[in-house]
């Protein structure tokens, strides 16, 4: 890829309101996401362009070279930490800086956009908002923050561990790994409509990534 691809896509995640944690609290969220990020960074390594790292004290950032890891990325994000909402904000674009170790010492319109999206997120409540991608991944985006905020906190935790294990564990393990039963897991699911929120989830992905191998 080129300086001028303009397939790069930047990422940042930043916690909703930590500030609103108990010190403690947050000194721990802030001491896992430092801890964390070798394992981000070696799950998706093929995917990225730039190493993700810490920007702001609750927000990481990283840079992609393309769409496809967006979704598993997001999700593993929300379910490692757990303990706050997030933010994910994605930038499309070029980038006008050579590519460096991580991304915060590269710069270019995707980091712009993604920092463009990530202010609309916070004016608009959103928790996955997106800059430089068609409209249609911008509606898609508020759809999905809708549900989050329409959620209660299991809920919530119940849709990340879902999302991101839907296609690897089956439905006894997974429960298994969200610490219920199989029986209340498939009430969860009842309860949440979730067939009909899977079949948003495939339309998002699809308008997140179209055709982009990971």
């Amino acid at each position: 890829m080129t300086k001028n691809d303009n397939r790069y896509v930047a990422l940042i995640a930043d916690a909703v309101a930590s500030r609103t944690l108990a010190p403690r609290a947050r000194a721990r969220l802030q001491s896992d996401v430092r801890a964390s990020l070798g394992d981000l960074n070696r799950r998706w390594r093929r995917a990225i362009a730039a190493k993700f790292a810490v920007t702001r004290g609750d927000e990481i950032e990283g840079l992609l070279g393309n769409a496809a890891a967006v979704w598993d990325i997001a999700h593993w994000i929300r379910l490692k930490f757990a303990e706050a909402d997030w933010v994910i904000a994605c930038g499309r674009g070029a980038i006008t800086t050579p590519l460096a170790p991580t991304a915060p010492e590269v710069d270019g319109p995707c980091f712009h956009a993604a920092r463009g999206a990530l202010d609309t997120a916070k004016r608009d409540r959103l928790i996955f908002a997106f800059g430089g991608f068609e409209p249609a991944v911008v509606a898609f985006a508020g759809y999905y923050s809708a549900l989050y905020w329409s959620w209660t906190r299991r809920q919530r935790q119940a849709a990340n561990y879902l999302r991101y294990y839907a296609d690897t564990l089956g439905s006894l393990k997974l429960a298994q790994s969200m610490d219920i039963h199989p029986t209340g897991l498939s009430h969860l699911r009842r309860r949440m409509a979730w067939p009909l929120v899977e079949a948003g989830d495939k339309m998002f992905r699809d308008a997140i990534a179209p055709g982009e191998g990971s």
